[in-house]
């Protein structure tokens, strides 16, 4: 399999998906153009399943937001 170079309109995002007792459950590795694309994914893919509290978008190390059920985000 062949990664794909993020281009330079672009940012590579980790969403770090945690559980009830707020464990790593499940990690996505996107590209996408800014801090508030990230985000808005995170509340779509969180509003598509009930297993996880919440969503962390992570861009390398600075953490760009948590989105909670319900839509919360916090900055």
């Amino acid at each position: 399999m062949v990664a794909k170079e993020a281009s330079a309109a672009t940012r590579s995002y980790r969403l770090l998906f945690r559980d009830a007792g707020a464990l790593l459950a499940e990690a996505h590795d996107v590209d996408l153009a800014s801090d508030n694309e990230a985000s808005q994914l995170a509340v779509l893919m969180l509003d598509e399943q009930t297993a996880y509290r919440c969503v962390e978008v992570w861009d390398r190390a600075r953490l760009v937001c948590t989105v909670r059920r319900g839509g919360q985000v916090a900055i």
